[in-house]
């Protein structure tokens, strides 16, 4: 029941909606500030020009009455986990508080508001909130430029204690390793940490965001090695409360403590956008179309599948950037590698599974084992540091070429969906429609058959939940139908000294990881029984292996898609603004587990914490030769 301030209701292709009050717009600013900044010279635009911009961009209470109506429908009825996400009490090592998505929109629909960019930052706010990765509102036109820190910071572990270190200064580097005293006059430590639980969405652990927040090394494939990822804290897109961030450093050599500022360098993030006033940068900024439809990033071009010599590196990786460990397999998203002064051990690192199509980067994955069980690796470390996710298949195709199934279901996830009127409606004519992937159940698998559905029933017959006190409509439990892995790679794979061998196998995480990801390591650890070892957070505390684990994002667009394509009506208008809204549409379970995994903070866990050191913040090398000695002595 809608509380009584939203009792008037209106219909909307079929189904109830509230009406969201908004406020008239307010007497925009006399001043131009988006003329001002679009005549500005881009080395020389600070945050405050920016800022003026954005704010004085007049608000329109019929967009805005538009925006937030799709926004509720879209967490109200697709939205998986908006029941879950009123949970009081969640375990370690998850924190955040409860959330009430639906009650925060209808507060901002309550709201006066006379800024438009407040608006929409109140809405991006309440999406953060729920701490799922999966659940995100981008406005192009409050997103248009980037802040880059002159300094991007990291968290090692030094003689036993923790500090806030500089990783990486714009600055060549002047002020690379000196330590963090203060930022802005607090303490540096307890400051970054209450901005990275605070500020920061993607994951429940608070310790995965703190990593998320801080500088590491990951994997560039268009440079063909490590590189600087300077973390959320140093590089954001919405603009930072000053044009600094002041520090207070100690450096050796130093005498006394050093104060610096760390300014904040801009740049837009399409400099080919022509604006000249504010009437302008709406037009050209805020009401341009998306470049991106899909939840998906761009895929990149295969790679050609080499043949890996066991005599020696492949030709055409010229990039050996670790003295210790030799580059001898490299595809879009997985890299292997033979460490040389324990030859016993092979690295496989995935950084990405958002490659299509899987099944060229899983013959990747098939060639790389196949290199190193030739090059005689007895030990395999898999590292998935920095890995945001992508492909389920492509997840279920890693597993398989290391624990080859036994019985079909062995990489089936069990799954369901939340389902509202309108999906039902659509779903009649989704069955094999060739339009759409989200209402078309011949990609869903019956767990009573351990095959595909016959037809789309499995909307048409939903089971009620109860959670945290609300009823809600889900599918029954299914499965998403993922590939299987030849029989002529399961007989080569099956006397690799690694495959069905956990002993043998090791798996690095640092809780920057996507759904795939955790799928992934979930399938490892919980039902392969495979060790992990979570890197960074804070020294001490408990930390999760994996971020999030929804198993699938959408975004709003692709659901708008859907809807046309197969001639039905949109319960939602599009947005008015150019955005990318993403939300969790399947959520996952562990097996005979009632809770999903996004919400099943035990499955998270593992005893091996590592802290990083210097040597292993800078060298990804040191840190597989770590694990190594921890895993495997000779």
């Amino acid at each position: 029941m809608l509380p009584p301030s939203l009792q008037q209701t209106i219909l909307l292709g079929g189904i109830l909606l509230a009406p969201i009050a908004v406020a008239v717009p307010s007497t925009p600013s006399p001043l131009d500030a988006c003329g001002s900044l679009a005549s500005k010279n881009i080395s020389s635009i600070t945050v405050a020009d920016v800022s003026n911009c954005y704010r004085a961009i007049p608000f329109n209470s019929t967009q805005a009455k538009t925006t937030l109506e799709t926004v509720y429908t879209l967490f109200k009825d697709y939205y998986v986990f908006t029941d879950l996400a009123l949970n009081p009490r969640v375990p370690k090592p998850f924190k955040n508080e409860p959330v009430d998505v639906l009650g925060r929109l209808e507060t901002i629909g309550r709201t006066k508001y006379s800024s438009d960019f407040q608006f929409h930052t109140d809405i991006r706010a309440t999406i953060e909130a729920l701490k799922d990765g999966h659940a995100s509102c981008d406005v192009n036109c409050y997103a248009s430029y980037n802040f880059v820190n002159r300094l991007a910071l990291h968290a090692p572990v030094v003689n036993g204690t923790q500090q806030l270190r500089v990783f990486r200064d714009i600055h060549d580097d002047e002020y690379k390793g000196c330590i963090v005293e203060t930022i802005d006059g607090q303490p540096s430590w307890p400051y970054m940490k209450w901005w990275s639980t605070n500020v920061l969405g993607y994951s429940h652990d608070p310790n995965a965001r703190l990593n998320l927040a801080l500088a590491t090394q990951m994997y560039k494939p268009d440079m063909g090695r490590f590189d600087t990822f300077d973390g959320l804290f140093a590089a954001r897109t919405v603009p930072p409360a000053n044009n600094t961030i002041e520090y207070q450093l100690r450096c050796d050599g130093a005498s006394k403590p050093i104060q610096i500022s760390g300014e904040w360098i801009v740049q837009p993030v399409n400099d080919k956008v022509n604006f000249d006033s504010i009437e302008s940068f709406v037009k050209n900024v805020c009401l341009a179309p998306n470049d991106e439809e899909s939840a998906h990033g761009p895929t990149p071009a295969p790679v050609p599948i080499p043949n890996p010599s066991p005599a020696g590196p492949l030709p055409g990786i010229s990039v050996q950037e670790f003295p210790g460990a030799e580059k001898i397999l490299e595809g879009n998203g997985t890299v292997f590698y033979h460490l040389k002064e324990q030859p016993h051990i092979g690295v496989m690192v995935i950084h990405t599974f958002d490659i299509a199509p899987v099944e060229i980067e899983g013959e990747v994955v098939f060639q790389g084992l196949t290199a190193l069980n030739s090059r005689n690796v007895t030990n395999l470390v898999i590292d998935f540091q920095s890995n945001i996710g992508g492909y389920v298949e492509l997840s279920a195709i890693v597993v398989q070429l290391l624990f080859p199934n036994k019985s079909p279901f062995d990489v089936l996830l069990q799954a369901d969906q939340r389902v509202a009127k309108p999906l039902q409606q659509a779903a009649l004519h989704g069955y094999r429609a060739n339009t759409t992937e989200y209402m078309d159940a011949s990609l869903l698998v019956d767990l009573k058959t351990g095959l595909p559905y016959k037809d789309n029933s499995i909307f048409s017959r939903p089971v009620t939940l109860t959670r945290n006190g609300r009823q809600n409509l889900y599918t029954e439990r299914t499965a998403l139908l993922v590939p299987t892995i030849p029989q002529s790679q399961v007989d080569v794979i099956k006397t690799f000294p690694w495959t069905d061998n956990a002993d043998n196998i090791r798996v690095i995480t640092d809780g920057r990881s996507g759904s795939a990801t955790g799928m992934t390591t979930y399938l490892l650890t919980n039902e392969h029984n495979v060790e992990a070892f979570v890197v960074g957070g804070t020294a001490g505390e408990d930390m999760s292996m994996f971020s999030f684990a929804g198993a699938s994002v959408l975004a709003l667009s692709d659901i708008q898609q859907t809807y046309k394509g197969l001639g039905a009506v949109s319960p939602m208008r599009d947005i008015p603004y150019s955005s990318t809204i993403r939300f969790s549409w399947l959520e996952v379970y562990a097996r005979d587990s009632s809770i999903p995994l996004e919400y099943d903070a035990v499955r998270f866990r593992t005893k091996n914490h590592l802290n990083y050191s210097i040597e292993t913040s800078f060298d990804r090398s040191a840190m597989w030769k770590q694990v190594a000695a921890l895993s495997w002595k000779r």
